[in-house]
């Protein structure tokens, strides 16, 4: 086996180092005014960034919820939304993106994540309409599908979540 040049067309690069992701949790529920406000500030503000943004919404899937008290350190108490990471990396909440933002540095702090893909004009998921969820195809949203054989009846779906909601597959990643 040879080592091939650079220029040559089968010369094999390493892999690029993986970009990290900016991920926001945060809810779509509009019970609590200033919270969904927030929410929706700081999704703004990412979009504006040019950055893709991983939008992970609690209050449509537990498994979230459950996944931000783990990167929280499991905090007993309750805790406010929305939350910001860029990777592991803990950034802060509403206040903290929009000082980052006013202050010029928020630019700065994702300068090494995953850039957004310029959109097609139309603006929202032709899947989803930018729920970022959608109904499984497995059970239908039932939650509940039926087996036949050693152990039939109806058991719970092992693909969807509490809801019978599965990440949108075109614009969640």
């Amino acid at each position: 086996m040879q080592e091939l040049s650079p220029s040559h067309p089968y010369h094999l690069k390493k892999p690029a180092k993986e970009k990290d992701r900016v991920i926001v949790y945060f809810t779509s529920l509009r019970g609590v005014r200033k919270t969904y406000e927030d929410s929706c500030y700081v999704r703004v503000i990412l979009k504006g960034a040019g950055v893709r943004v991983d939008e992970r919404d609690v209050s449509m899937h537990s498994g979230f919820k459950e996944e931000l008290k783990q990167l929280l350190g499991g905090c007993g108490g309750g805790f406010s939304l929305p939350r910001v990471f860029i990777g592991k990396k803990y950034i802060g909440g509403a206040e903290e993106v929009r000082r980052l933002h006013e202050e010029g540095q928020l630019e700065k702090a994702v300068e090494g994540c995953e850039q957004a893909e310029a959109e097609d004009g139309g603006g929202s998921c032709e899947a989803c309409g930018d729920i970022r969820f959608v109904p499984c195809e497995t059970c239908n949203g039932s939650c509940k599908i039926y087996y036949e054989g050693g152990d039939y009846g109806f058991q719970r779906c092992p693909d969807c979540n509490e809801n019978g909601l599965i990440r949108c597959p075109i614009c969640c990643y």
